[in-house]
């Protein structure tokens, strides 16, 4: 996550996010000297943070030869949050009901700052695995689910995020500038849904619309991922439909609880 332009932030609790970030795609434990190094920051400073961190158990050193790795904090505060989000939205039966309607993957993601997180999914038995595990991060602007959420978005909001991307080239079809992100974001906000060809992953086609929360917000988006053969073939046309459908069904479920539909923004 780039800072580099917040102002009233604490330090130090962005330093500790980005240990643990470092912890997490390290995939292993990590010695002092190893986390210092990738994190750029001085032992003395990695030290006092990683500290810190095993004192509150989000971090475990261990005994055998002090390498650090993420602690049973974590997971118990993973395991809070994942109750709170399938307590709100109830997604796997939505989710389940596109695998069967569609026969492909589905999933469900967020935003956050400049990439979605992927929240839930649900695959078709028996199918190649070809989502990635829930909390894995995508950037924005290369997958049907990044560039829904950000068309929804509020135009101040959207246009700051744009601002702030640096287009990577994932595959020859990923969008690289930002005046064809907003020419998407201006179609996809048209039509209520996006169909993204092979532009994060070559071959793989997804279809994603927007679940609105109880204040309106796009906060979310539900979709579907395949080899499809062609972007424009019957069976994705039908995908868009359910999809659709999906993203409905969810957009009445949430402002059910909260008292009836509210305008979306």
């Amino acid at each position: 996550m780039d800072h580099s332009a917040d102002n009233g932030y604490v330090k130090s609790i962005l330093r500790a996010s980005e240990l643990l970030d470092v912890l997490a795609r390290s995939g292993e434990p990590l010695s002092l000297g190893e986390l210092s190094e990738r994190l750029g920051w001085a032992k003395s400073t990695t030290h006092g943070i990683v500290s810190t961190l095993a004192a509150t158990s989000l971090v475990v050193q261990r005994q055998s030869d002090g390498r650090y790795g993420l602690g049973i904090r974590l997971f118990e505060l993973g395991c809070a949050a994942s109750d709170a989000w399938s307590a709100l939205l109830n997604s796997q039966k939505h989710l389940q009901h596109l695998t069967v309607e569609t026969e492909e993957s589905a999933f469900l993601a967020t935003v956050d700052g400049l990439d979605t997180v992927l929240l839930d999914s649900a695959m078709v038995t028996g199918n190649y695995r070809i989502l990635s595990p829930a909390g894995t991060r995508t950037p924005i602007y290369c997958s049907s689910h990044g560039k829904v959420l950000l068309a929804f978005r509020p135009d101040r909001e959207r246009d700051a995020i744009i601002r702030r991307l640096e287009f990577t080239k994932y595959t020859p079809d990923t969008i690289d500038n930002a005046e064809r992100l907003r020419a998407d974001c201006e179609d996809i906000r048209q039509r209520g849904y996006c169909v993204e060809d092979g532009e994060y992953r070559m071959g793989l086609i997804s279809v994603s619309a927007p679940v609105f929360d109880a204040d309106g917000e796009a906060r979310y988006a539900i979709g579907i991922v395949g080899l499809f053969k062609d972007a424009h073939s019957p069976k994705v046309l039908r995908a868009v439909g359910h999809v659709r459908a999906a993203a409905e069904a969810m957009t009445k479920e949430l402002q059910s609880r909260a008292g009836g539909p509210v305008r979306q923004r």
